[in-house]
């Protein structure tokens, strides 16, 4: 298995941009702390003053399988309202400022495990979160191994060393735009307490395979 942990550490050493002033970043806030009933962490990892990259964290006091109960029963996400759904208070926010501003990394912690989405195109998160939610639903008894064992950590996605050159081509096919909502719905990166390495899980097959995946180094 070469899914290598450095990878996935890499993008929480960037270095965080606080010269950059954020328009309506309170009220973007306050609004996921309401409908996610989580404490959020909003930082911006841009490297310049052009952009503003924002790292998401919500902190969650629920447990995964809790966590997609309330999904499924519409009141936790806020979902069934587009104008306060993730997506809409992420376009509310970009309303406030003519920078342009895109979601970079969602964290999601809860009291058993964490999960983190990466962007793969331009706002893939804000589009994709409400499916991803969907897909941990309906793939949780799969990736937890009959119900035996959760992940404690959960990244998303991971992609086939073999579709790719090389991890430079990667980056810049997401940069492009190449890349598609389905790259969130092939292969996660997997960490349990009972295996040394990382595990990957294939969703068209819905089984926990061995094979080169890597996460992208941003």
């Amino acid at each position: 298995m070469l899914l290598n942990n450095d990878n996935f550490d890499n993008f929480s050493r960037v270095g965080y941009n606080k010269n950059v002033e954020i328009e309506g970043l309170d009220r973007f806030t306050k609004n996921l702390e309401k409908h996610f009933f989580s404490q959020v962490t909003i930082r911006n990892c841009s490297s310049t003053t052009n952009s503003v990259n924002l790292v998401v964290e919500l902190d969650s006091n629920f447990e995964l399988l809790e966590t997609l109960h309330y999904f499924t029963k519409e009141t936790w996400g806020n979902f069934n309202c587009p104008e306060n759904s993730f997506a809409g208070a992420l376009t509310q926010l970009r309303a406030c400022n003519e920078l342009a501003i895109e979601v970079e990394e969602l964290s999601l912690f809860f009291k058993d495990t964490s999960i983190i989405v990466n962007r793969i195109y331009d706002q893939s998160i804000a589009e994709q979160f409400e499916n991803i939610l969907i897909s941990l639903n309906e793939h949780f008894e799969f990736f937890t191994k009959g119900l035996t064992e959760l992940p404690y950590e959960i990244y998303i996605p991971v992609f086939e060393d073999d579709l790719m050159e090389n991890e430079h081509t990667l980056l810049m096919n997401i940069q492009s735009g190449n890349n598609s909502a389905q790259d969130y719905f092939s292969f996660w990166g997997l960490y349990y307490y009972s295996e040394d390495d990382a595990s990957v899980y294939d969703l068209k097959n819905r089984s926990i395979i061995n094979g080169n995946l890597q996460m992208l180094n941003r």
